[in-house]
């Protein structure tokens, strides 16, 4: 079982060369370098004239030897609970087809996590992911998990079933699939995203939901959750911002705007 890609032509171009050419203009356009103790990242998920650019950042500011990526990502259309595993072979996008990490997707499945087809059959915010994937990591495998319940204590819970389900699996990087604030003007969107970039920059999850109250916004508050406790799980006290840009850059309207983000969490520099 192949997943077709859905927002091909919509977010991002049908055709491979042109896809190919655009991913990796946004890649290495950003002036990062990859960085060997980068564990996850967070990376937007609109269209690619929108948040393309700070994707591509999020993206090559991870390490070069990535072996799994395991995309979190909230779902849009479709009610997920709990979280939802793609339980088939791969994600097809028009540069191939990014094959599944079918062992560390079974260890998650059998731990309590579900599949439920449907979410995963018309979503975006995983899809757009895959093309950045496969071009940084040629092969690479994946694991996507489409997440519902964004509380907190739910983030942690699944954050530990990451944990044990990657044992044994060096090299695995974690992706929250995430856009900030939605639809205010450009002033009030900064306020609003500082208070989640503030609060991940920190790596602590009950800053994340002190944001959240204050009013801070992010459609993929969940995987962003869930990736801040790995990281504690893992113990790791690296959190950083590696870029932020609102829709207003491409559009030139700053009246209704949606913000987005590029963070990084993963291992202290060793002096």
């Amino acid at each position: 079982m192949i997943r077709k890609p859905v927002v091909a032509g919509a977010f991002y171009p049908s055709d491979a060369k042109s896809l190919e050419q655009l991913v990796n203009s946004f890649i290495s356009g950003s002036g990062r370098s990859s960085d060997d103790l980068i564990t996850g990242i967070v990376s937007p998920h609109a269209g690619y004239i929108y948040s393309g650019a700070v994707a591509g950042a999020a993206f090559a500011s991870a390490p070069d030897d990535v072996k799994n990526v395991i995309v979190i990502a909230p779902p849009h259309r479709y009610p997920v609970s709990g979280g939802s595993v793609y339980d088939g072979e791969g994600y097809s996008t028009p540069l191939g087809t990014a094959a599944v990490q079918r062992e560390i997707t079974s260890r998650l499945l059998k731990a309590g996590l579900t599949f439920q087809p449907e979410a995963h059959q018309s979503e975006h915010s995983a899809e757009v992911q895959i093309p950045f994937i496969q071009l940084r990591w040629p092969d690479s495998s994946i694991v996507v998990i489409l997440q519902g319940s964004s509380s907190n204590d739910y983030s942690g819970q699944l954050a530990e079933i990451i944990s044990e389900a990657v044992k044994g699996y060096d090299n695995t990087l974690i992706v929250a699939s995430s856009d900030l604030s939605h639809y205010h003007s450009l002033e009030i969107a900064e306020k609003k995203d500082r208070k989640i970039i503030e609060a991940f920059v920190s790596g602590d999850p009950q800053n994340m939901e002190t944001a959240l109250i204050q009013g801070g916004e992010a459609c993929g508050i969940g995987p962003i959750l869930t990736l801040m406790n790995y990281a504690s799980i893992m113990k790791q006290k690296r959190f950083g911002r590696i870029m932020w840009e609102t829709s207003a850059a491409a559009s030139g309207d700053s009246s209704s705007v949606v913000g987005y983000f590029a963070g990084f969490c993963g291992w202290e520099v060793q002096e």
